[in-house]
Formats: C-alpha cells, structure tokens, sequence
C-alpha cells in the first residue's frame, strides 16, 4: 500500500474526508507502519498480516499499541480478537496517558476540528446525549423512569469505573476535575483493560455524581431507554454536547429532560443563586424575582438543588415517548 496521502486516507475512513485537522492529528500519533495497519482493519492479526505481507508477531506488536492509544477496538470471534477501527476516535485518545505528550498544539487541533467540524452533525437530529436530572428535585409524586435516575442506572450497572472527562481534557476551558466520567458495564471494561480508569463500588460512583451537583455540573446520559454506557458530568465551556448547543447554536447536540424549573414566588427571596447555577441562561431576574425560560430550561435541576428557600422544583412536562425505546450502544465500540 503507497504511503501518499495515508493519514488523509484514514481521515476518510473515520468519516472526516475533508478535515483541516484530523490528519495532522493522526500524523502526530501514528507512525506510517501504524497507519498502514489501521487502513488494513478490521481483521485478524493473521488477516491484517498476510494483507501486508507483514510477520505476524510484527503486526500482534502493532496492534496491542494501537490498543492502548485508543484506536481500535476488538470483539471474539470463534475465540480470536478481530480488530476494527474505534467509532469514538476523539474520546478514546483523550482518556489514554500517552496523549499528555503532545501538548498544546495537539488539544488545539482536537478543539478547532470540535467546534468546526465534529459539532456539524448536531444541526441534524439522531442526539446521542440526555439531560438527567438531580434525583432529589423532582417531587416524590411525580414519575420518574428507571433510565432518568443516575443511582437507578448505577444500581443495575455490572461494572462500574470512572476515567477522565474527555472533553475537559481536550478543552482545558475550566478548572472542574477531570475524573468524573462514570463509564458502566462494557464500556467500562474496555478502559479498564486500556489501564486509563479505576473501578468503583456504587456509593463511590454516587459520590462523585453528588460532588459534581455541587459544582454546579450537568448529568448527561446517552439518549436511549436502557443499557445507558456512562454519565458525564458537564460543562457548557468543554462538553462536545453542551458547548454545540449552548455557545455554538447546534440544534440537535442534546436532549432536554422530561422535566422544567418552575418557581414558587412566594417562598422565593430573590437571592439570585439559581440564575448563577443555570448552565443554559434559562432563568433570569425581574423585579428581583427569578423567571424561568420554558424553551431555553433543560431540567436538570442545579437550581432547586441550592435553592435556600426549596422555592424551585421540577415538574414533569414531557412523557415517556420522550426517550426512545432502545439500547444504548457503548461509549466505546467498533466502527
């Protein structure tokens, strides 16, 4: 296989054909022998061998680094790894210890082909993130599905980890704390075999969810009715999901809740801290009484959750058809 123009030709395949960014990005993580293995996917390590006329011990070598780079993943097939390129490229990287090398120049290209290229896909609906709310706001007589409650989904979870967020180690716009991705079940044992996340017993996962709503930080899960792979904890500065659609105008980049804020005016004291807390410029101060904006509220519930006075709370205002029945596919998968 020539080597002209191969980490355009890889580009393509991870669906960039046209990127300004990716193939400088591959060129900085891949040797050309790396990148010739990867075009070469899925396969076998005897099937990617004989494709290169490559020694097969040679090309296992090359696959166990690519492996833990973050760049391809594998399933048992007749009890033989068959390899294939990883779906989520960028967030695989970002979670793997090697990738702190590079520096600047690396997260810069990273950031300018999110906010240019990558967020393009969410002017189109087919969302991949949900807005859950704080458990604790939303009023014991109201319904709430077993898919929106962050200890519901802990509590069915198998296997549980936390690595870093992937976004706010690309971005570096904020000083949150980057290990608070809470992955579950398959996704969690492909980064724990990667070595880039520690496993967690349920009440330390809960833990970190409850230090992030103190932050002032948003749940977010993927959009589907079971087998949720992970809940972020976001930020409007960094998250590929939340910055698309809050500082870049991208319609479709998340999903609200099934619930809104609504305010008791009467048990409010107008001390502006929900207005601080709202991550989506949803509620604001009239007549030192805070308003809350029907379309622009996401219903995650930062603000009743500090409200001194328990004057906000969550009503549901959407039904269960909200959430599409399906499965969930992991955060981490084969392309």
């Amino acid at each position: 296989m020539k080597l002209e123009g191969i980490y355009r030709r890889l580009s393509k395949v991870y669906g960039f054909p046209e990127s300004k960014y990716l193939p400088k990005i591959l060129e900085m993580c891949l040797t050309d022998q790396e990148a010739l293995v990867l075009l070469s996917l899925p396969g076998t390590v005897e099937e990617v061998a004989e494709k290169l006329r490559v020694e097969v011990p040679s090309v296992q070598s090359i696959l166990r680094g690519l492996f833990n780079k973050g760049f391809i993943f594998y399933d048992l097939m007749e009890g033989k790894r068959k390899y294939a390129l990883i779906s989520l490229l960028m967030g695989a990287i970002m979670v793997s210890k090697w990738s702190d090398q590079f520096g600047k120049e690396f997260f810069d290209l990273w950031n300018r082909m999110s906010d240019e290229e990558i967020s393009h896909d969410f002017d189109e609906e087919g969302q991949e993130a949900r807005v859950i709310p704080i458990q604790k706001t939303i009023e014991s007589e109201t319904e709430i599905l077993p898919y929106e409650k962050a200890s519901e989904i802990l509590r069915e979870a198998e296997t549980i980890a936390v690595m870093r967020c992937l976004c706010r180690t690309r971005s570096r716009r904020c000083n949150n704390p980057l290990e608070t991705c809470i992955v579950l079940n398959e996704t969690a044992k492909y980064v724990l075999e990667r070595g880039v996340a520690r496993e967690l017993i349920r009440e330390e996962a809960l833990s970190i969810l409850n230090m992030c709503e103190e932050l002032g930080l948003v749940h977010e899960v993927a959009h589907a009715s079971h087998g949720v792979p992970w809940i972020c904890n976001c930020c409007t500065c960094c998250c590929v999901y939340l910055r698309a659609q809050i500082i870049l105008g991208r319609k479709y980049a998340a999903i609200k809740s099934r619930y809104r804020a609504v305010v008791d005016l009467e048990l409010c004291e107008g001390r502006n801290l929900c207005v601080k807390r709202c991550n989506f410029g949803a509620i604001k101060m009239v007549n030192s009484k805070p308003v809350v904006d029907e379309e622009k509220c996401f219903g995650c519930g930062l603000c009743a959750s500090k409200c001194p006075t328990n004057a906000i709370r969550l009503i549901q205002v959407r039904g269960p058809e909200h959430i599409p029945v399906r499965k969930a596919e992991p955060m981490f998968s084969s392309l």
